[in-house]
C-alpha cells in the first residue's frame, strides 16, 4: 500500500457534499464490522437469522427487530456462515424465523408466499458448516489469504455477512490483544473489499453474565481489542429480576425474555433505547414485546432505575 495514495483530499472534502452514510442496520454501515454479543443459548443465531430474512426479503418477515427503515423493498443478498449448525437445524431455524408472516396481510395468498420463497432463494445464502473442515481465516497469528479471499468472493455484492460464532473462524488466544487486533483487521478487509457490513457473533464473558452487566460493551469475551476495533456492537442478555419487576412482568414469564442493547455505535444510534424481546417457547423466534405482549421499548429512566437497584445488590460497576 502506498500511504500517499490514501491521503484525504481536503479541498474536495470541503467543497463537495459528503456522500450519504449507507446504514445496513441502525448504526452499522456497509463496509464496516460489528458484533452481536451474548451468552450461549440466549438467541444470537435466531436473531441473526431473523435479521438476515428481513434484509434478504426487503420486508420485516423476520420480525423487524433491528431493521425498521433499513430494508429495501427489492431485498438484498445476505451471506450467513454457521460453523456450529447443520442443514437440518438451519431448515428448522429458517421456518421459525419466518413464522411472523402468518400475521402479515401481504402473505395471505399462495402467490405472495411463492414470491417470497423465490426472493429468499436468490438473496439468502446460508452455509451450515457443522462437521465440515474448519474455515480458519486467521491461524498462528496470521491471516490465511486463500480462506479470506474465498469469503470476500462469496460476500461480493452482499448487503450483510454474518459469521457465527467468531471463535470457530480463527485459532488463537482471545485474551491476546495483538491476535484479536489481527482478527478484526481480517474482517475489516472482507468488509471493505466486498462492500458488505459484517456481524460477528461472539460470546459474553462470565463476569458480565453473573454481574448483570450484559448490556455493556465490555461484556464481550476476551481482549477489549475486539470491542475497541469494531464499529458497532449489539448485546443480548437475560432480563434482570429488577427490570422484570419494574415492567410488571411476572417471574414465570421472565425466562422467555431477553434484553437487546446497542452497546456501541460509532456511526449513529446514540439514542437507541434497550428493547425487551420475547422468545417463542416452541420455536425460539424473538419478537419485541412488553408485559402484555404489546410492543414496548424500555425507557432510559427504566434502565437507570433497574441498573441502580442491580448495582446495589450485586456490587457490579457499569461503565460505558
Amino acid at each position: 500500500m502506498n500511504l500517499l495514495d490514501q491521503r484525504l483530499d481536503i479541498r474536495r472534502a470541503l467543497s463537495e457534499p459528503p456522500p450519504p452514510l449507507d446504514h445496513v442496520l441502525s448504526g452499522l454501515l456497509a463496509g464496516t464490522v460489528g458484533a452481536l454479543v451474548g451468552p450461549g443459548g440466549v438467541g444470537k443465531t435466531m436473531l441473526l437469522m431473523q435479521i438476515a430474512c428481513d434484509i434478504a426479503a426487503g420486508l420485516p418477515v423476520g420480525g423487524g427487530v433491528l431493521t425498521p427503515g433499513m430494508v429495501s423493498n427489492a431485498g438484498a443478498p445476505v451471506v450467513f456462515l454457521l460453523a456450529e449448525e447443520s442443514h437440518d437445524v438451519m431448515r428448522w431455524r429458517l421456518q421459525a424465523a419466518l413464522q411472523r408472516i402468518q400475521e402479515m396481510a401481504e402473505f395471505k395468498d399462495a402467490g405472495a408466499c411463492d414470491a417470497l420463497v423465490e426472493r429468499l432463494s436468490r438473496h439468502l445464502l446460508v452455509f451450515p458448516l457443522a462437521g465440515k473442515k474448519r474455515l480458519k481465516l486467521i491461524a498462528d497469528g496470521e491471516v490465511v489469504e486463500d480462506a479470506l479471499m474465498k469469503v470476500v468472493e462469496i460476500a461480493k455484492s452482499a448487503r450483510l455477512l454474518i459469521v457465527d460464532p467468531l471463535r470457530r473462524f480463527h485459532s488463537g488466544e482471545e485474551n491476546d490483544s495483538s491476535h484479536m487486533t489481527t482478527v478484526v483487521g481480517a474482517f475489516e478487509r472482507i468488509a471493505m473489499q466486498s462492500g458488505a457490513a459484517v456481524i460477528l457473533s461472539h460470546h459474553a464473558n462470565r463476569s458480565s453474565v453473573l454481574g448483570g452487566a450484559g448490556d455493556q460493551a465490555s461484556a464481550s469475551r476476551g481482549s477489549s481489542a475486539l470491542t475497541d476495533g469494531i464499529r458497532w456492537q449489539a448485546n443480548l442478555s437475560a432480563v434482570a429480576e429488577s427490570t422484570a419487576s419494574h415492567l410488571g412482568i411476572a417471574e414465570p414469564h421472565r425466562r422467555n425474555l431477553v434484553r437487546l442493547d446497542i452497546a456501541k455505535a460509532n456511526y449513529g444510534s446514540k439514542g437507541f433505547e434497550p428493547l425487551i424481546l420475547r422468545r417463542d417457547a416452541n420455536s425460539g423466534a424473538l419478537a419485541v414485546a412488553g408485559s402484555s405482549g404489546t410492543t414496548r421499548r424500555v425507557s432510559a429512566s427504566d434502565v437507570a432505575k433497574t441498573r441502580r437497584t442491580s448495582s446495589r445488590h450485586t456490587g457490579a460497576t457499569n461503565v460505558r
